[in-house]
């Protein structure tokens, strides 16, 4: 079951060795609350994704809103992680004109 999340894209990465294939996105959000998140700014994040989701991901203009599809994956020491299957860029809000 994939569960779709809103993220902004700050870049990829691919790394090919010995016949596997490791890539990766990095998303972030901004700080909310200071004190208990104990960071400032924005929280940049790496998500692991399908070789596939590296190549679509083809933007003119980085960082972007996109929407990805994640499922949930076993990580290291029985841990759940997130693993993106498909990125789909963002539409931006259509802006209203104002009539005077």
């Amino acid at each position: 079951m994939n569960q779709q999340m809103n993220v902004q894209v700050y870049g990829g990465s691919i790394a090919r060795m010995e016949g596997q294939v490791f890539a990766s996105l990095y998303v972030g959000q901004h700080v909310e609350n200071e004190a208990e998140q104990n960071a400032k700014g924005i929280e940049i994040m790496k998500v692991s994704c399908d070789e596939k989701v590296y190549e679509d991901m083809n933007a003119s203009k980085y960082p972007f809103d996109a929407v990805i599809s994640v499922r949930l994956k076993k990580a290291g020491g029985g841990k759940m992680g997130q693993h993106c299957v498909g990125i789909q860029v963002a539409r931006p809000a259509r802006e209203t004109s104002k009539a005077s």
